[in-house]
């Protein structure tokens, strides 16, 4: 026991030395140094605790750059009139009729978001029914199998909204779409796509 008491009294006149790790806070990375001498506030996960390290005046931290939560807009094509009930049920039908083994699941997220994600789970894309647009969102970090599989189903998606907006002998009032002049919405947005399969 004296040895142990000794120890202690040793270590208690010799300057620290700690070890320095990366810090676990993603807004701020930096670096953390483990050292019972230096009493330094942390911006650790766990600074907050109690109203330690707390400053009200900062603003919440941004999101990194590449935030697999924030959308990612693949194409949207302008409209002059949408008839978003119909258009999405229409629309509905056709990414139902691509969930071919298990690849792609379908879900309509709200009134005018269908959802369509892929069966690695790396990423997922929203095709939104707005006012004035159909765009299309990726969420996620996309898998190179992903991407691939996305360009087929997103040129299927093309497809489908041109023959909606052009063919038929439909009165344009009618139409569940009609695209903003002069028209090329669709082609535009398809240009912006990889080239589908021959």
């Amino acid at each position: 026991m004296i040895w142990l008491s000794g120890l202690l009294f040793l270590l208690s006149f010799t300057p620290c030395r700690g070890f320095i790790t990366p810090s676990i806070n993603l807004q701020n990375p930096t670096s953390t140094c483990h050292n019972p001498c230096h009493r330094e506030q942390s911006t650790s996960l766990n600074g907050g605790l109690f109203g330690l390290d707390k400053n009200e005046s900062e603003e919440p931290p941004s999101p990194p750059p590449n935030d697999a939560s924030l959308p990612t807009r693949v194409l949207e094509i302008p409209v002059s009139s949408i008839k978003q009930g119909g258009l999405r049920f229409a629309l509905g039908l056709h990414l139902v009729g691509l969930q071919d083994k298990g690849t792609w699941r379908a879900n309509q997220a709200s009134e005018n978001v269908l959802d369509m994600f892929f069966k690695d789970n790396s990423a997922m894309f929203s095709l939104i029914l707005e006012d004035d647009a159909i765009v299309i969102d990726r969420f996620g970090r996309p898998s190179l199998a992903y991407v691939l599989q996305e360009s087929l189903v997103l040129h299927s998606v093309l497809d489908e909204i041109n023959i909606l907006a052009f063919e038929g002998d439909i009165e344009d009032e009618n139409r569940l779409l009609r695209l903003e002049e002069p028209g090329d919405g669709i082609e535009k947005a398809r240009g912006t796509l990889p080239a589908r399969k021959a």
